[in-house]
């Protein structure tokens, strides 16, 4: 029985961990893109960099402590069923205002991707060919002191 809970738990670690790595792949690869592009920072590529090695290593080392006859076990495929299956039942929980957590996980994502990769919302336009009729410090919040301590040379 304690052998079964031992796979079982080894099982959800490996799942967990098999997941953290899979989203650290999947940002690794939009932050590689997005500093391809120069629409995202160093900071971005790195956090994604430190997330799949340490869930790379992680794992790694959890397969390297793990008895092999041990891996065979249904205890520790239940195990790793138990990872998806508990974010399948979070998904349907509400958040504060009331939305479901996993379609506004989705949008988040979705909006910090095109954000990270510079994406347009009804594909391109060429509206970083056309000239700007404002300032570009006009067009947006600015929050940089530096910028408000000269007048802009678009407006007087």
């Amino acid at each position: 029985m304690v052998d079964a809970g031992v796979s079982f738990g080894v099982g959800l670690l490996i799942g967990g961990l098999g997941l953290m790595l899979g989203w650290g792949l999947l940002w690794l690869v939009v932050g590689a893109i997005g500093l391809a592009r120069q629409t995202c920072g160093w900071a971005i590529f790195m956090s994604s960099v430190s997330s799949t090695a340490v869930a790379g290593l992680s794992m790694a080392g959890v397969f390297w402590m793990v008895d092999s006859a041990r891996l065979g076990s249904s205890a520790l495929h239940s195990g790793l069923a138990g990872v998806p299956l508990a974010l399948l039942v979070a998904g349907f929980c509400r958040l504060e205002d009331g939305r479901q957590i996993g379609p506004a996980f989705l949008e988040g994502s979705r909006l910090m991707l095109h954000q990270l990769l510079g994406g347009h919302d009804e594909g391109c336009g060429h509206c970083h060919e056309k000239p700007a009729e404002e300032p570009p410090c006009h067009q947006k919040p600015c929050y940089e002191q530096s910028c408000h301590e000269k007048p802009c040379e678009g407006k007087l």
